[in-house]
């Protein structure tokens, strides 16, 4: 029996996507016995608001090093969690079936963004997320909200704050849709990657490579390929009020990309779409990039967080 050992974080949320990859290889790979590792990482511990924060991969850098060192042979990642650029020794084995990519409002009395009273506060470490509700509801508060999925939810119920926006996929995953007052479809471009999982191993680990990969849904892999070289193309950080979001039908890739200005929600968007009749990753990441360089060009860039 061959024994893999899974790195991951400690979060419901976390063990829950891990625990379902993994049952999901171990039903393509039944002779495999794979050891679960929790990792502490630095996103974990502090308490500064995210879009403040000046280190790379604030969730994953640790997971990354236990890889490297031997400590795990993969890793489960949420995709929107990952820097864009690639990691020196590591490689994405494979991308699962993407989960529903979309944002929701979690809000006291079930009410909708458009519903909720003037000056009610909305919770979000998300400068995306933030730059939407200003652009939507420029008379609402917007503050800073740390913690995980049930915390947050908490902190609504509790009345710290009126409303939270938190992505569909998580909510799904820990089985707390029945929160959600309002799906945002047209309102909000969704980071790129979200809804989506990321696994990772040693680059020269060729056998681990190659189980992983059976597990690999080829279209999240394309869009999401689209979608982060978007982030790639202008050196995006945490800072950036950024989405992408694509979708593929009949050999058409089509990518919308948004980058806003945090403070007031003003907005630039573009959109391109791509036949792609012999689909690849590097055609994906070049209609990626191709919308990243329209976006650095548009007026509004200088005055968007976005380097």
């Amino acid at each position: 029996m061959t024994k893999l050992r899974v790195g991951t974080r400690s979060s419901l949320l976390a063990l829950t996507q891990t625990r379902k990859f993994v049952a999901d290889l171990c039903e393509v790979h039944p002779y495999i016995s794979i050891e679960e590792v929790h990792i502490q990482t630095q996103g974990d511990t502090s308490t500064e608001p995210l879009s403040q924060s000046t280190t790379p991969g604030l969730f994953v850098s640790e997971l990354r090093s236990a890889l490297l060192e031997g400590k795990v042979d993969f890793l489960v990642h949420s995709m929107k969690d990952l820097p864009a650029a690639a990691f020196p020794g590591i490689v994405t084995a494979c991308v699962p079936l993407r989960e529903d990519a979309r944002d929701a409002l979690v809000s006291n009395g079930h009410l909708t963004l458009r519903e909720l009273p003037a000056d009610a506060l909305v919770g979000t470490s998300s400068p995306r997320r933030a730059a939407a509700v200003r652009r939507v509801r420029p008379d609402l508060r917007v503050h800073s909200i740390r913690g995980n999925v049930d915390t947050r939810i908490h902190k609504v119920r509790t009345g710290e704050f009126d409303a939270t926006i938190l992505a569909v996929a998580g909510l799904n995953r820990i089985h707390r849709q029945d929160e959600i007052s309002e799906y945002f479809t047209t309102e909000f471009v969704a980071a790129a990657g979200q809804g989506a999982l990321s696994i990772e191993c040693r680059s020269d680990d060729a056998k681990t490579f190659a189980l992983l990969r059976e597990c690999n849904d080829r279209e999240s892999e394309l869009i999401t390929t689209a979608e982060r070289a978007v982030l790639l193309g202008l050196n995006a950080g945490c800072s950036t009020a950024i989405g992408a979001s694509g979708h593929f039908v009949n050999s058409l890739l089509s990518l919308t990309a948004e980058l806003a200005v945090e403070s007031t929600g003003e907005v630039a968007s573009v959109s391109q779409r791509l036949t792609l009749r012999n689909p690849s990753l590097r055609s994906a990441t070049e209609l990626g990039l191709e919308l990243a360089a329209q976006l650095a060009a548009h007026p509004l860039a200088s005055r968007a967080a976005w380097s």
